[in-house]
């Protein structure tokens, strides 16, 4: 009685979590949505096993799959620790935050999940429970994405209003959510007699299309038909009967081919929802280009688990540097498969790939080579974990969807084994034998690793609060608590993310000290030291621990410059070795050549500052920071006629670099060559509508030329551009008053052309 009142524990706590994995979304964490659904996973999964573990070890047995698959997957986790400890940043690789999908962590958690699937769901009923779970969480995501995509009553006003924030993740993985609940809720339909299980299944596969219609993902309709003709073709190869091909899968299939070929139609009719969503990912092309990169580098264990962001610094394609995105840290590659390539390598690649074909294998088995048609569980977890597969092969899944395909992949696995397909083997724990014992003393040691690894999560969860705090905190402008929550996150986990928040707090406390005016100079001059002390220890921490990423040399370069004003002994030094090293882990980047040009200006190296600022333009030929940088030196130094001459070569050179005609505009303003600098602005702007400082000066023009309404045009665009941007907000309520655009800004600031920055940032 006892043992079977443990089994349903287990049972019921896998339910639930299948219930509210998708449903969770705290506020209180800095990653609302992803954060608390991977953690969610680990708690109950974890505490799913050690059930397991508690009711084996009363039965005295346990079961074990005999499959080579399962051996694939051991070399696929045996390689990923390995991978691990070899990578670039084991930082990153072995847990990370929690939320990313590519750790050594998380797919222990999968590898444990698809087990614990292959070992609780072993017969139907409890297949249509867990599906029944699944299908009603969907069903409160629906009715949630009614009110805040639809109605726009937004449910969760204080996390985003935005109609496309949905409780389970991205736009698109909502999208690919809801084109597996269509799949699930059809087979139900299909099968269950009339009731109110039929109806209720009904309900669910029309708000299930109805969904995926709104998000409109054009890979979802693609993978959903595919798979669709798969099960129209096994259910009439097993009933030969033209009315296999009819009903309600071969209606959603005509649906998922309309939406495909009249995608134009349908993306203008969705539109009207009011739903704006952009996606960048890595290109096929990219992704390649970096794999085979790194393959030449570590060919067998690659990068290291969760370091795709840092091999792309290191080796993206160079015309990235031209686009919106080239500051964009890509976490994958087009997809996650292809992602493993760089991050676990070949060895690694190949092991789960031989596993994901073994899957196939049997699935083949299972619904071709024998006669009795397959059951309602065994076709819902096969084309779930088919079709979840796929989109693993050519998106970037997120950890959401790569635990659902491990979930049903070990479901699938258990009912063919059922069918004949693999044996499984079935080891007695009271046994004196060798496998008895050995089973019983791994069975102990998975429950001392099982509640230690829940300790160490409740405490790294614990820290994600006090850094959300922190941050909360720090935004408000209090500093004190905003120190308190990092430095009590640290105590707790000692991450490089929470060390650069750390030393953001501290430069702030370093301009308030500065700013004091009710303490004595000796008591300004300690405080100023103690807590220049401590950011600098927080920085230089940050890139001990994870030294290839270059947001922490950038950030450390940050600390050394913000002092340089002091004449600290040391800090220029300091500063451009800080961005020198940024610049080896991120060749491709100008940002830490701006940085070491403005070190140079602040050491009156005017002829090195040139140098880096032209090695920034080099690198990114539109890079406006570093062109408005090099004109303001130009016209510092008395050399503006000059600066023209050679920036009309260049532009005539070449007539279609923006960045060329950005700096030409810049320098004829300042000349006060307004009209010339008009026509170059305006060819800059025609070669791309998205650049906003020439937008800025152009729309500043045609206010001098006496036409508002094009410079207010101008200064619209740009506001939709950076819609958080307050000087051009400011500049447009003056052009709708008729004032000057610049009044109230400058004087009493600086006139935008004689900043040190570009008005609109990159």
């Amino acid at each position: 009685m006892l043992e079977k009142s443990i089994e349903q524990a287990r049972d019921w706590f896998f339910y639930l979590l299948i219930f509210f994995f998708p449903l969770l979304v705290l506020p209180q964490t800095f990653l609302p949505v992803a954060l608390n659904k991977s953690y969610l996973a680990y708690f109950l999964i974890i505490l799913i096993g050690l059930i397991h573990i508690v009711s084996a070890l009363r039965s005295g047995k346990i079961i074990v799959p005999k499959s080579i698959a399962w051996i694939f997957l051991a070399v696929f986790l045996a390689v990923l620790a390995l991978s691990s400890f070899l990578s670039v940043s084991p930082h990153v690789s072995f847990f990370g935050l929690g939320s990313e999908v590519g750790t050594l962590g998380a797919f222990i958690l999968f590898a444990l999940t698809l087990f614990l699937a292959f070992s609780v769901f072993d017969s139907e009923s409890k297949v249509f429970w867990a599906l029944s779970a699944l299908l009603g969480s969907f069903l409160v995501i629906f009715l949630f994405q009614l009110s805040q995509s639809l109605f726009k009553i937004p449910l969760l006003a204080s996390m985003s209003r935005d109609p496309s924030f949905n409780l389970f993740g991205s736009w698109n993985e909502l999208g690919i959510f809801s084109g597996l609940a269509v799949l699930l809720s059809l087979i139900l339909f299909e099968v269950l007699p009339r009731s109110f299980w039929k109806v209720l299944a009904g309900v669910v596969l029309l708000s299930a299309l109805a969904l995926t219609a709104a998000v409109n993902f054009t890979l979802v309709w693609w993978i959903m038909a595919a798979v669709l003709i798969i099960f129209l073709a096994y259910n009439y190869s097993q009933k030969r009967e033209m009315s296999a091909l009819s009903g309600a899968p071969f209606a959603a299939l005509v649906i998922s081919l309309f939406f495909i070929f009249a995608a134009p139609l349908m993306t203008e009719l969705i539109n009207n929802l009011g739903v704006q969503f952009v996606e960048i990912r890595p290109s096929l092309a990219s992704t390649l280009e970096v794999a085979s990169k790194v393959l030449k580098e570590r060919s067998a264990f690659g990068f290291g688990p969760n370091t795709f962001l840092y091999a792309w610094f290191k080796h993206r394609p160079a015309d990235i540097a031209a686009t919106p995105f080239w500051q964009t840290r890509f976490n994958s590659g087009i997809g996650f498969i292809p992602t493993l390539l760089i991050t676990s390598g070949l060895v690694g690649t190949l092991a789960l790939v031989c596993f994901l074909g073994l899957f196939l294998w049997s699935g083949f088995r299972a619904f071709v080579k024998f006669s009795v048609p397959a059951s309602f569980a065994l076709s819902a977890s096969f084309i779930a974990a088919l079709y979840l597969w796929i989109f693993a092969f050519v998106y970037s899944a997120g950890f959401s969807l790569i635990f659902f395909a491990f979930f049903f992949t070990g479901i699938f696995l258990r009912l063919a084994a059922q069918r004949g397909v693999s044996e499984n083997l079935e080891i007695s724990l009271f046994e004196r034998s060798g496998p008895g014992f050995i089973g019983a003393l791994l069975l102990i040691l998975f429950v001392v690793l099982g509640v230690s690894w829940l300790s160490v999560l409740a405490q790294k969860y614990y820290a994600a609060l006090l850094y959300a705090d922190g941050t909360q905190a720090l935004a408000a402008g209090k500093l004190e608590e905003a120190e308190d929550g990092f430095n009590r996150a640290l105590n707790l986990d000692r991450r490089d993310l929470y060390l650069r928040s750390l030393t953001a707090a501290g430069l702030a406390r370093l301009q308030q000290i500065v700013g004091r005016q009710d303490v004595s100079a000796e008591e300004l001059r300690l405080q100023f030291q103690n807590a220049l002390a401590q950011t600098i220890r927080a920085a230089q921490e940050a890139t001990a621990l994870n030294p290839v990423d270059p947001l922490n040399w950038m950030n450390l370069g940050r600390v050394y410059e913000a002092v340089l004003p002091f004449r600290i002994q040391g800090a220029a030094e300091f500063s451009k070795n800080s961005y020198t090293e940024g610049s080896k882990q991120f060749p491709s980047s100008p940002e830490p050549y701006l940085a070491l040009a403005r070190v140079e200006i602040s050491q009156n190296n005017l002829t090195a500052a040139r140098e880096y600022l032209k090695q920034a333009i080099s690198l990114k030929r539109d890079y406006a920071e570093a062109h408005f940088l090099l004109a303001q030196l130009e016209a510092a130094a008395g050399n503006i006629g000059a600066a023209i001459g050679s920036a009309e070569t260049t532009a005539l050179l070449a007539p279609d670099d923006i960045g060329a005609l950005f700096q030409l505009g810049l320098l004829y303003y300042q000349n006060r060559n307004f009209s010339e600098a008009r026509l170059v602005l305006e060819r800059a702007v025609g070669l791309n509508s998205n650049y906003s400082n020439a937008r800025y000066f152009l729309g500043l023009i045609y206010a001098r030329e006496r036409q508002p309404d094009k410079a207010l045009e101008e200064f619209q665009k740009i506001a939709e551009l950076n819609p958080a941007n307050q000087e051009v907000k400011t500049i447009i309520q003056n052009l709708l008053s008729g004032r000057d655009p610049l009044f109230s800004i400058a004087p009493p600031g600086p006139a935008p052309e004689k900043r040190s920055k570009p008005p609109v940032g990159e």
